[in-house]
């Protein structure tokens, strides 16, 4: 990693040279100077046989034991794993008849389906569709009590089983046009326990409190709740920090589309109760700041690892030239 720090320098981060130093530098956050570039290791090109399902929620969500295990078994088995939940899918059913979205990826040597040609008419038609889609939910935001009869509709529309091979590029990057579709997004990431239970509870809870506000006629959360699993990250920012190297992060995020009515208050809630049962810490980039009292339950919690970033941070900013307001409290300032 290379960075410009306030006096001008042109500093050079390398994990041989400095660990910590190299810790603070890749996840920076711009605190510590102007980013000049990174030097990322690749590996060859590879195959993944992307298989999407779509079981009953309560297949997985409904015992946090047992559905604990069957998600520990596919993040174990998987090169990765993703899991998505539409709100109101099987309308007016109710969450036990809902389904969820599960994406799997394993390595093959399989030959690629996938060309330039193939990807050139798929990438035009999402793209296509995702412009149709946001007018749909612009609709929806603006008339909250649609929400449970449109989006059933929209997640029909993408769902069902498939089983195809990939290049990686094209497996993880499997959707075009998602910028076509300017959202709110809440993520948060906890370290899993051993069963995988928090996993399933962190959802529950979500769901359950969906339901809940329908009753009362409000639909903050409209388009996806989406989980994925990480290693745990040895770089002091990353919400997914931690000190041993086999810890398990899920990364999971609560998304509307923008304008909707109550999405920040709602997220917060959701934000709160993940941070009060599994000590989460927030994805930077997503909503977080709107959340009451996060700042001091982050000093509260982790205040080491920020005060060595920030240790580092002041070595090469030391009058707070790239200190944002977004990370002074953060940062203990």
């Amino acid at each position: 990693v290379k960075i410009v720090d306030s006096n001008g320098t042109l500093n050079t981060f390398t994990k041989d040279k400095d660990p910590v130093e190299f810790s603070a530098a890749t996840v920076n956050l711009g605190l510590m100077g102007l980013i000049y570039s990174y030097t990322i290791k690749i590996e060859p090109m590879f195959n993944l046989k992307m298989t999407d399902t779509h079981p009953l929620y309560t297949d997985i969500f409904s015992d946090p034991v047992a559905g604990g295990a069957k998600i520990k078994a596919m993040v174990l088995g998987n090169d990765q794993t993703e899991l998505y939940y539409w709100p109101f899918n099987t309308p007016f059913l109710g969450a036990s008849n809902d389904h969820i979205w599960v994406k799997q990826w394993q390595r093959s040597n399989l030959t690629a389906t996938d060309n330039l040609l193939k990807d050139t008419f798929d990438n035009a038609l999402q793209d296509l569709e995702t412009t149709l889609g946001a007018k749909v939910y612009d609709f929806m935001a603006a008339n909250p009590k649609s929400t449970p009869y449109i989006v059933p509709i929209m997640y029909q529309a993408v769902a069902g089983d498939n089983s195809v091979v990939l290049h990686v590029p094209n497996a993880i990057h499997y959707q075009a046009g998602i910028d076509n579709m300017p959202c709110l997004n809440m993520e948060m990431a906890f370290k899993v326990d051993d069963g995988f239970q928090n996993v399933v509870k962190a959802w529950k809870y979500v769901v359950d409190q969906l339901y809940a506000y329908a009753k009362a006629g409000k639909y903050p959360f409209n388009l996806s709740m989406e989980m994925r699993f990480v290693k745990s990250s040895p770089m002091l920012m990353s919400p997914a920090y931690d000190e041993d190297p086999d810890a398990i992060y899920c990364m999971t995020e609560v998304i509307s589309v923008v304008n909707t009515e109550g999405f920040y208050e709602f997220s917060a809630m959701i934000a709160k109760y993940w941070m009060d049962n599994f000590q989460a810490r927030p994805h930077w980039a997503k909503l977080w700041e709107h959340v009451p009292g996060i700042v001091p339950y982050l000093r509260q919690n982790s205040s080491a690892q920020y005060d060595k970033f920030d240790a580092v941070r002041q070595k090469y900013d030391p009058n707070g030239m790239f200190m944002t307001g977004t990370f002074a409290g953060v940062l203990g300032h």
